[in-house]
């Protein structure tokens, strides 16, 4: 049971939150759409409102790409 929790606990710590204005996160979202799937597992926080991750990136990311 604590090797479960360990390697959950190792995996929830890589997570961050998702910065549309960063290239590594940029990437890993666009493999990501092109896949379907995470590479070694989702590497974002879901945040508030958004219902999940997919949505909250593509949100981001599209608000950081129009023009102010």
């Amino acid at each position: 049971m604590s090797y479960v929790l360990s390697t959950l606990d190792s995996v929830a710590k890589q997570r961050r939150r998702f910065d549309a204005l960063n290239k590594a996160d940029v990437e890993a979202f666009a493999k990501f759409r092109k896949l379907n799937k995470w590479e070694g597992g989702c590497p974002f926080f879901l945040e508030w409102p958004f219902l999940d991750v997919s949505a909250m990136c593509l949100a981001k990311f599209t608000d950081a790409m129009l023009p102010a």
